[in-house]
């Protein structure tokens, strides 16, 4: 700040206020099951010796090798939700309370049998679709690829719900407690997809990775079954890999490109929740040019250094995506007199060709 001396009437420049879209977290995911009276109803979880400070009951349960191959495979920050004496509805209404949230888990998915498996199924993905988020599945541990698939079929879930959703096949022989445990697979995914979060991007698939701790599969499916299976994603075990993730698709892999494959739909999400977070800052301003362009070129950046990273299409930034807002561009004048500002977004992350649009509305307030 500037030294003033004597009285008088001074003018200082400030610097205007700043738009800037910073990349969130994209795998925080979280456990839903009955964890006693050790969790009170959502709780976060860093590491697996606070796991462990939970309590014998829980270290003894399947959740503690649930657990275990999540942080074993790269998993770090995660949450805990108990479901134990409320419904799966206010557990997932407890659960909204935690925005950075973006991965779902329920390693109990099947202890219930196959009508509460559909029940949470489409629970979980019909919140991760709502939330912009992704829900891990799982077959049962009998279940062989066609039967999986049948089951999967059965869940009956929307078509948005079926693109954030993924499920991986079979079950897994854990090691490393002295003993072999068999565990579903959704937690080792969870934290496969933390790592390759963390190491290569969101928009690299999480496949082709050997997975830590895993000493034998529940099934050894063939490569006609997974043929004929598109919509799971097996682990298999190759000579000379060892066991190994092998597939990358969401559950709408049958119905069309566009969110097939695991990557696109979540680096999407990602983009959007980022974008969003950061437009926040503009309710309140003006709806005029000098916020559309500010809002614009923070998009721009933001999206310009995915771009340079790798995660989108194009020898060139134009190729790769455009930003859009303005009057008669985005916005209507019935947009500007109930004070909508738009932001219009492509993202070329299938093909060069081929934009994934994404809209931001922001409210501002009317003096």
């Amino acid at each position: 700040m500037a030294e003033y001396k004597f009285p008088g009437v001074y003018v200082e420049e400030t610097l205007g206020l700043g738009v800037s879209v910073a990349s969130g977290e994209t795998a925080v995911p979280v456990f839903l099951g009955d964890f006693g009276d050790a969790v009170d109803s959502v709780a976060p979880l860093r590491s697996w010796l606070e796991f462990t400070e939970l309590g014998d009951t829980l270290t003894a349960s399947v959740f503690a090798a649930v657990l275990r191959g999540y942080f074993a495979n790269g998993g770090s920050r995660c949450y805990l939700a108990n479901t134990a004496g409320r419904s799966l509805d206010d557990t997932l209404a407890a659960v909204q309370g935690y925005s950075d949230i973006t991965v779902l888990l329920a390693p109990g998915l099947w202890d219930e049998g196959e009508k509460q498996a559909g029940e949470w199924a489409r629970a979980l993905a019909g919140y991760a679709a709502s939330h912009r988020a992704m829900a891990i599945l799982h077959a049962d541990r009998a279940h062989t690829p066609a039967q999986a698939s049948a089951a999967v079929d059965g869940w009956g879930l929307e078509e948005e719900a079926r693109s954030h959703t993924a499920v991986y096949h079979p079950w897994v022989r854990q090691s490393g407690t002295g003993e072999e445990v068999v565990v579903p697979p959704s937690g080792i995914l969870a934290g496969v997809w933390a790592r390759t979060d963390r190491e290569r991007g969101v928009w690299k698939a999480p496949a082709n990775v050997v997975l830590a701790g895993v000493s034998g599969l529940e099934y050894r499916a063939s490569d006609q079954e997974q043929g004929d299976n598109r919509s799971l994603n097996f682990l298999r075990d190759f000579t000379g890999q060892g066991l190994v993730v092998w597939g990358a698709r969401t559950l709408a892999a049958d119905e069309g490109i566009t969110w097939r494959y695991i990557p696109v739909r979540r680096l999407v999400d990602a983009v959007y929740r980022d974008i969003a977070t950061a437009l926040q800052i503009l309710v309140f301003e003006p709806n005029a040019q000098p916020t559309w362009e500010k809002a614009r070129a923070a998009v721009d950046g933001y999206l310009h250094s995915l771009w340079r990273m790798g995660a989108l299409m194009g020898t060139k930034p134009e190729e790769a995506y455009f930003v859009q807002v303005g009057k008669d561009i985005t916005m209507t004048q019935d947009d500007l007199d109930h004070g909508r500002l738009i932001v219009k977004t492509g993202l070329a992350v299938v093909r060069p060709a081929e934009f994934i649009m994404l809209e931001h509305t922001i409210e501002l307030a009317q003096g």
